[in-house]
């Protein structure tokens, strides 16, 4: 396999004076998030200069003029936009910053991942059911997009910054919580998942690391690029794909055989466990992480000091037989939030964020970091994450583009477009052959 190289420098052997005016403000030598002038090999050459050349159209003269690249890859919200603060998170895909955004001064975090990366791994669907899914929501216990763009190599998510950082790194600090501040987080993940439900909506990637808290305390979960939205004709209600973190995955998905929207309760059964107990009931054997489906069989360990209703509720959840389950069939959370261990709470009150937050970030201002692991917030928040396949991908995501303040400017790319206005009842449709696809695939990949 040849793999063909972009090698930075300041002087451009192939961009001449055209190319850099028409590409001004994504090849910038000062910027790593975007392109820098740099000498092209020979196919990349050709992969840019017809890039480029495809930019030129007929002014009011009929002479040729250059669009700029701002023009075709994003609209009026774009890196120039925002100053990057500083690190706050990496993952598989790219990487997550804190942003401020120049005109309004307010903080954001900004979501960017690198479309080779995603294209590499068949995350394209998956990144675009995310898109879909942040516009529509709109839920007290869930984060909030504000904007999306895109430029030839990125995809950006712009949502509502969470100073209190992940729950994660908190449960990390004091090993494990209380049942009283177990009870309140998880009692504002419940109403979270139900609003997800209630959308035909699985979430699919409930673990720590995916629960972020705010300035007050409270919980917001986030990355929906696992979650499958269940509603078309042709859709069974079941979800087939082999996805998620193993530690949390029920074990139906293993199976193979389609599965429901139980398996967030699984799910919510193993981080009720691990966060009253300080670890996963349910840990891979394995240095890969593969877990053994027998591995569920084996009885859960309940500590002597958890209560009567913690380890009926944790035993609820993490029933196998799906239709067993708490939380399993029409009355979803309803059989939840009934239950003895929450007979304290009034849901109305949690709903509504009355209840007094276990925990309050201590912030010495708008912009302190403390609560977010120094691993990252030292780092370079404009260094690249190594990428062997970083060539130019000038892939354009169609639907993309997002405004919150702006509807109009939202899903502006073509006329054609415009008649497919992304709607949650139109994702199903888009990803039913994609999920049996990866199902194969990602059996494999964790049997």
């Amino acid at each position: 396999m040849i793999i063909y190289i972009l090698i930075l420098q300041t002087n451009s052997k192939y961009m001449g004076s055209s190319c850099k005016k028409c590409c001004k403000g994504f090849f910038s030598s000062n910027n790593d998030d975007r392109y820098s002038y740099g000498t092209l090999t020979d196919p990349l050459k050709t992969v840019h200069d017809n890039t480029c050349n495809s930019k030129l159209t007929n002014d009011k003269s009929g002479r040729k003029s250059q669009k700029s690249v701002k023009e075709l890859w994003t609209s009026n919200v774009n890196f120039d936009n925002f100053n990057i603060l500083m690190l706050l998170g990496r993952g598989s895909f790219g990487k997550v910053v804190l942003a401020k955004k120049k005109d309004n001064k307010k903080l954001y975090a900004l979501k960017i991942l690198n479309k080779s990366k995603v294209k590499l791994q068949n995350q394209i669907d998956h990144t675009m059911t995310e898109r879909a899914l942040l516009e529509k929501i709109d839920h007290t216990f869930i984060v909030k997009l504000k904007y999306a763009f895109q430029t030839p190599d990125k995809l950006c998510f712009v949502t509502e910054y969470m100073p209190g950082g992940e729950l994660f790194y908190h449960l990390r600090k004091c090993r494990f919580f209380s049942e009283d501040k177990t009870r309140f987080y998880i009692a504002e993940i419940i109403l979270g998942i139900e609003y997800l439900h209630q959308n035909n909506c699985i979430y699919r990637d409930l673990k720590p690391e995916n629960i972020l808290l705010d300035k007050d305390g409270h919980i917001r979960l986030t990355d929906f690029g696992l979650s499958k939205v269940t509603v078309s004709k042709k859709d069974d209600g079941l979800a087939y794909t082999i996805c998620g973190t193993p530690e949390y995955l029920a074990p139906e998905i293993l199976e193979g055989k389609g599965y429901t929207k139980s398996v967030d309760w699984w799910s919510l059964g193993a981080l009720l466990y691990e966060m009253l107990v300080g670890y996963s009931p349910f840990k891979p054997k394995t240095k890969d992480k593969r877990i053994d489906i027998k591995i569920y069989k084996a009885p859960i360990d309940y500590k002597n000091y958890l209560s009567v209703e913690a380890k009926s509720l944790i035993g609820g959840l993490l029933t196998l037989d799906p239709i067993k389950r708490l939380g399993s069939g029409k009355s979803d959370a309803d059989s939840i939030k009934s239950h003895s261990f929450f007979k304290s709470l009034n849901w109305n009150d949690v709903e509504n964020k009355k209840l007094q937050p276990p925990f309050v970030p201590k912030l010495a201002s708008d912009e302190d970091y403390s609560n977010f692991d120094k691993m990252f917030t030292e780092e370079n928040p404009h260094k690249e994450t190594p990428n062997k396949y970083s060539f130019l991908e000038h892939s354009k995501y169609q639907n993309f583009t997002y405004d919150k303040m702006d509807v109009s400017l939202n899903h502006k790319e073509s006329d054609k477009d415009k008649e497919k206005e992304l709607d949650i009842k139109d994702i199903s449709d888009i990803r039913i052959i994609k999920e049996v696809e990866d199902d194969e695939r990602d059996r494999e990949s964790l049997s």
